[in-house]
């Protein structure tokens, strides 16, 4: 049986104990059990931050899927495209 790969990135400081941190751990985790939620070529990235819209932008325009996690831990996932459209359609 073939293990999937993915890669997965995490926007913040190095170290930190936030939540998209706890959550790109927890999706290693299970992609080591081949049952990852998360598509490949993700970006976990805090939604609480200030310069979280600029992140879920700078990870679209890399071809990356945004994981945004909120505090309480709760996902939303966000393709490029749909990032991208939303850049579009407020221009």
């Amino acid at each position: 049986m073939e293990k999937a790969v993915r890669s997965y990135s995490y926007r913040g400081p190095v170290g930190a104990t936030s939540p998209a941190g706890r959550a790109l751990s927890e999706a290693l985790d299970l992609v080591m059990e081949g049952r990852s939620p998360y598509p490949d070529k993700s970006t976990f990235i805090d939604a609480d931050k200030p310069e979280t819209n600029r992140e879920v932008r700078g990870a679209a325009r890399e071809g990356q899927h945004a994981v945004v996690v909120s505090p309480g831990g709760g996902t939303r996932v966000m393709s490029p495209e749909e990032v991208l459209a939303e850049d579009h359609d407020a221009a």
